[in-house]
């Protein structure tokens, strides 16, 4: 069974500047909320347990071939549909001052539900989901989800639930709150976390800290490892706070900060967030439901995500099986994080963990 599954969709992009950027516009490029879940699962993923993280990629009659080549060099467990009488779900960004993004479809959406699993015994009964919609969808999956495992040998799964920002509102709110008890992880960003109580965004670290203690009350559920369940606060540069009913508080870096050495930069923040949940649900599970180790895979898989327009560079050597995401293993991330920020964690005990190092 998958260790990861994203049931969010694949994107072709398109990619506008202002004028006086004299940038030229991007055409084709991979996106999507489920691509970039699927790509922080992969991260975490090394060797063989690659093919464990799972997604659905809709092809529609002018899916482009290099860029079918480009993810099957994942070696991912996706799967695959031909649907040769609609086009490939196809969006417009406009980038503007500030972080500013504009964005339309500009075909019309093909949404992974519940129905699609069905068909995928492995995608079914995958040990983490990655869901990106409204409060009211939310409570649609998890209540299908139930009905469709019939398999009582298999624990539950835990849920990694990213609000739709859109109608994160307070009219949303009660839902929200509802849908929690069958949540292991809320992950929404300050911003979003902020709208559902129709506020502005916290600039310290006491307000957005405050800000998910409103939440965790709500968080009743436990997954089968017994570590509790809480809520990600994604802060941007600031990296994310964790906040769990077994009593994890704290804060970890984002990958990119002051003390970053990697020589390596932000380009563009798209998909940065999806990238982050991807690899918080596979670290999750792969190290038994240790959520500070979730938490830093979580920033190192948003650092890579956002290092270009689009997907990474992803090379193994001919000598080795070591794998590079833009020139660097994971390895290497998760060790320089550690350094540049006078972390106290043993890189090699997370390795570990991650069942990345025997």
């Amino acid at each position: 069974m998958a260790l990861f599954t994203t049931m969010g969709m694949f994107i072709i992009d398109e990619i506008h500047f202002p004028e006086e950027s004299q940038l030229e516009p991007q055409y084709n490029v991979i996106g999507g909320g489920g691509t970039y879940g699927a790509l922080g699962g992969r991260v975490i993923t090394t060797g063989d347990k690659a093919s464990s993280v799972g997604w659905i990629v809709d092809k529609g009659s002018d899916f482009p071939v290099e860029v079918q080549e480009y993810l099957e060099s994942w070696q991912t467990g996706c799967v695959w549909r031909n649907t040769p009488d609609r086009l490939t779900t196809r969006g417009w960004n406009m980038y503007g001052a500030r972080g500013f993004r504009a964005f339309k479809y500009l075909t019309p959406k093909l949404r992974i539900d519940v129905d699609d699993l069905i068909e995928h015994r492995q995608l079914l009964y995958s040990q983490s989901y990655h869901l990106i919609c409204s409060p009211e969808r939310c409570q649609s999956i998890l209540r299908k989800l139930t009905v469709a495992r019939v398999d009582g040998t298999v624990p539950p799964p835990v849920i990694t639930w990213e609000p739709v920002p859109d109608l994160c509102t307070p009219e949303h709110l009660n839902q929200c709150l509802q849908n929690l008890k069958h949540v292991t992880v809320l992950t929404p960003n300050a911003e979003e976390a902020s709208r559902f109580f129709g506020e502005e965004e916290p600039s310290t670290k006491e307000a957005l800290e405050q800000l998910a203690s409103r939440f965790l009350p709500y968080l009743t559920s436990n997954s089968h490892f017994k570590t509790g369940s809480g809520i990600v606060l994604r802060c941007g540069p600031l990296g994310c706070y964790t906040l769990t009913t077994a009593g994890t508080s704290h804060w970890f870096p984002a990958f990119h900060n002051d003390r970053d050495q990697s020589h390596q930069r932000c380009v563009d923040p798209t998909g940065g967030g999806n990238a982050f949940i991807g690899a918080l649900s596979t670290a999750f599970v792969l190290s038994h439901g240790d959520w500070e180790i979730a938490s830093i895979s979580g920033n190192l898989a948003a650092g890579i995500a956002i290092e270009q327009i689009g997907m990474p560079v992803i090379e193994t050597s001919d000598n080795s099986s070591i794998e590079t995401w833009n020139g660097l293993s994971i390895e290497e991330r998760l060790r320089g994080y550690i350094e540049w920020n006078e972390l106290d964690y043993d890189a090699e005990e997370v390795l570990k963990k991650l069942r990345i190092r025997a």
